[in-house]
């Protein structure tokens, strides 16, 4: 009996520390609670992702369903939560777009052989490198190691297969991708370079970007310049800038051409799905209303006033995901 009891107050007193974790102690400051929101939350089912707001002092709880709800706490260490529904976000190759049977029209010169290649296009890796037929965005023609120029995109659109796994280096890039009717015939570089994505709960990501470097002539591609709205001329991308919430930006994508929307958040840490079972942690992410893209504009060249802000990546039905452009320069060694 007594052992009964101790074990029973033993188990008191270990709940007891865990809540006052969560709810009853002060952190010091807003980032440090939001630190503590990420390790117990972002692990959890329906959790898309963490941020915060400092005026007032509050953490963002971003979910995939409005089910989810009752998984948040209304204050951890002292700071209210505030939930917000995005729904759940995916990396955005065109694989999804063929599951899902969205239906598109009127983009014809996007999604077809263009030369000279430019952002905004359709692009890929062969089929049997893929697993399947698919197609995601170029983002831009950019200089990078040896002073030599490259096509820049997402890793998940021309640096990995259907299952997420890395494609060895010198895999062909192929301008249009698979979906759009690409073949070996419609090379235009090798992969070169990525950043590595961690999968899971420990990982500790920032970028979904590689580059390929090129394979055609200097006449078929154009540097910095990205397929505007009319789908015939261009315009330049040089540079690169900062965000705040509630600015305007520009994407153009190989499914919904140009867009523009708002920023919504500038820090957010999201979840991101890259597969139905695998997923992996995003820090410091751009977060964009929708409507912005759709499945098949991973990789879009994102800008404000002609400054490059980063990479659509992923996405959801509420919101885009756009990776900031100081990791994608910093981890593959390119300039803008």
């Amino acid at each position: 009996m007594e052992k009964c009891v101790s074990l029973i107050l033993l188990t008191l007193l270990f709940c007891s520390f865990a809540f006052v974790g969560v709810g009853g102690v002060q952190a010091k400051d807003i980032k440090e609670a939001r630190k503590h929101a990420e390790e117990i939350l972002l692990p959890l089912e329906g959790i898309a992702g963490i941020s915060h707001r400092e005026d007032p002092p509050r953490i963002i709880v971003y979910l995939e369903h409005e089910k989810y709800k009752d998984k948040v706490p209304n204050e951890i260490d002292g700071f209210k939560t505030e939930v917000i529904v995005i729904g759940k976000v995916k990396a955005l190759s065109l694989l999804q777009l063929e599951e899902e049977s969205y239906t598109f029209s009127g983009l014809v010169c996007r999604t077809t052989s263009v030369r000279p290649i430019v952002g905004g296009i359709s692009i890929g890796v062969p089929k049997d490198a893929f697993g399947g037929k698919m197609a995601g965005t170029l983002g831009l023609v950019v200089q990078g190691p040896g002073g030599y120029y490259y096509i820049l995109s997402n890793a998940h659109v021309i640096a990995m297969n259907s299952k997420a796994q890395f494609l060895p280096l010198g895999t062909a890039v192929l301008q249009p991708g698979t979906y759009d009717g690409g073949t070996t015939e419609d090379k235009v570089g090798e992969l070169y370079s990525y950043i590595k994505i961690t999968f899971g709960p420990k990982g500790k990501n920032y970028a979904d970007a590689a580059i390929a470097n090129i394979t055609i002539t200097e006449t078929d591609y154009l540097i910095g310049e990205v397929l505007d709205s009319d789908n015939k001329s261009t315009y330049t991308i040089s540079g690169t800038t900062e965000v705040s919430i509630g600015d305007y930006v520009r994407k153009s994508g190989r499914t919904t051409g140009v867009t523009i929307s708002t920023v919504s958040d500038t820090s957010a840490t999201v979840k991101v799905w890259y597969t139905q079972s695998k997923w992996a942690v995003f820090y410091d992410q751009i977060l964009v209303n929708q409507p912005f893209i759709e499945s098949g504009d991973s990789g879009s060249p994102v800008d404000k006033d002609g400054k490059f802000v980063g990479l659509v990546f992923a996405g959801s039905s509420n919101t885009a995901v756009v990776c900031k452009a100081k990791y994608i320069i910093s981890g593959l060694g390119i300039t803008i």
